[in-house]
């Protein structure tokens, strides 16, 4: 669900991970890494919503950036409004990376073969992606200091 939100509304993030998961079930045979298969076909079937939503919504506010992703617990190590923030300020490759190996728990074999690029640029973007994360809290913090 985290996965699809980055794209699209609760409603249609929650239908296009039931379809997924309809559409492995209908399988013939199981794909050799069943999670990943899953995560690209939410990825894909995603864009695609997110697509048809821009040409619905021509010129209006984007719907999926109003709603929030994670769901909030009291008892949460991290402000889910803050993830939120600083994971929409990434380039969306970036986030998508992010959210695939930190909250999909994925390796990063499983990121290449999702997001069909290779292993290295998987790690090299990973890391400038954690590297930008870092920075915008070290910046926060010391804004935060000065008030």
């Amino acid at each position: 669900m985290l996965y699809a939100r980055q794209w699209c509304p609760d409603q249609q993030a929650e239908d296009i991970v039931q379809d997924a998961f309809i559409k492995l079930l209908k399988q013939r045979t199981c794909p050799d890494n069943a999670r990943a298969w899953l995560f690209r076909v939410v990825r894909n079937a995603s864009i695609s919503m997110t697509r048809r939503l821009r040409r619905r919504e021509a010129g209006q506010k984007s719907v999926h950036r109003e709603t929030l992703w994670f769901e909030l617990r009291c008892d949460d190590l991290i402000d889910a409004r803050l993830a939120q923030d600083l994971l929409q300020t990434l380039p969306s490759h970036l986030r998508e990376i992010v959210m695939l190996r930190i909250w999909g728990q994925m390796t990063l074999k499983d990121i290449s073969q999702v997001m069909n690029k290779s292993i290295p640029w998987i790690l090299h973007e990973y890391k400038m992606a954690l590297e930008m994360i870092r920075k915008k809290l070290e910046h926060s913090s010391c804004i935060k200091k000065k008030a």
